[in-house]
């Protein structure tokens, strides 16, 4: 039985014909960000016509392929798909979508790369792969360790430099590895200040963080910064160092990824150093890519299969920029049409660029 915890559908006053499209949330319902990934997918889709239907996963790969199996099996299927595929179940998810000939877009590149090696490039190996919406995990993971290094440099001492890293990874995949590889290839940039103590799985979980850092800082108390692959993992950290006694952004230094709320109110309070985010926009800009592709635009050809966007940085510096994302945000303030070709005067290509919508939403009515 397919394990579907809930479907939303935006019905739309629009012609008779207009594009249905199917994301698959690959989490619980209740995650923060996807949460926030599913407000601004709904938002874009209005804005660009189009019927979008969101199912979760519930975070499994194989309710993930059940949900595919069930999508593909209806008399009507969606115009396109958008999902983030999982390791174990990848391969034969692609198949059965080649086989049902919808046309799919996939998210973050989460799988490791032996695999993603074998299913090739889009539209090669599988045709009705269109493309995918993925960001530089290593280039994002090695921005947050120089951004953590960077705001250390300012309190330590130089006679106390050479002093410990904690790298705190979400758990066994492609993407974490990324992440853990941009932290490493910026130590062997910094090695004369920094070493790294060691790099441990805490599966995305605030709790088990907690607990693997506190008996990391037992075993390396010369700890000086600790990077981490989520928020949600380093505010775990943020928990026991203020129990421990540790001053956060003095002896301290903390970050992570996804622009978590709490985490941002953490940087404004100056008890959290930076996250790196920008990433709740991907299905928006597979929306963006999907609406050009049904308008006959080389939606998936300009720029071949590059990055799509760059994630950013939040720290002290320009988080007053970035506190509307606090406050729930008027996401129909965003002209999502403007972000396509069919609305460019010249296809240069696709300008992906988080700064121009914030500075957007901070707009006064």
């Amino acid at each position: 039985m397919v394990k579907i915890f809930y479907t939303f559908c935006l019905f739309l006053t629009l012609p008779a014909y207009c594009l249905e499209v199917v994301f698959i949330d690959p989490t619980i319902e209740n995650s923060p960000f996807w949460q926030q990934v599913r407000q601004v997918a709904t938002s874009a889709a209005k804005n660009l016509d189009i019927e979008l239907k969101i199912y979760s996963s519930g975070g499994h790969r194989l309710w993930q392929k059940q949900a595919i199996n069930k999508i593909i099996s209806q008399q009507n299927k969606p115009d396109y798909i958008i999902f983030l595929p999982f390791d174990g179940t990848v391969t034969d998810s692609f198949t059965k979508l080649e086989q049902a000939k919808i046309p799919f877009i996939t998210l973050e590149r989460p799988v490791f790369s032996d695999v993603q090696n074998t299913l090739g490039q889009p539209r090669d190996k599988f045709k009705f792969w269109l493309g995918e919406i993925y960001h530089d995990n290593k280039k994002a993971g090695q921005l947050l360790a120089k951004a953590l290094f960077k705001a250390s440099t300012n309190y330590i001492k130089p006679s106390n430099k050479n002093l410990n890293v904690i790298g705190i990874s979400g758990g066994f995949s492609g993407q974490s590895n990324e992440r853990n590889a941009g932290l490493i290839a910026e130590l062997e940039q910094h090695s004369n200040d920094f070493s790294l103590a060691q790099i441990v799985n805490a599966h995305w979980q605030r709790k088990l963080a907690a607990e693997k850092f506190d008996g990391l800082l037992k075993r390396y108390n010369k700890t000086s910064i600790v990077w981490t692959a989520a928020d949600v993992m380093a505010l775990g950290v943020v928990d026991v160092a203020e129990q421990r006694g540790k001053t956060i952004n003095k002896d301290l230094f903390i970050g992570g990824f996804d622009w978590a709320g709490e985490a941002l109110q953490a940087i404004k309070n100056n008890v959290y150093t930076a996250s790196v985010g920008g990433h709740f926009m991907q299905v928006a800009w597979a929306l963006v890519k999907i609406y050009d592709h049904a308008n006959n635009q080389p939606a998936f050809t300009i720029g071949g299969n590059a990055p799509s966007y760059e994630l950013q940085l939040i720290d002290r510096n320009n988080i007053d920029d970035y506190l509307i994302l606090l406050n729930s945000p008027d996401w129909n303030k965003v002209d999502f049409r403007q972000y396509t070709l069919s609305h460019q005067d010249s296809l240069t290509g696709y300008q992906f660029n988080l700064s121009k919508v914030i500075t957007k939403l901070n707009e006064k009515n």
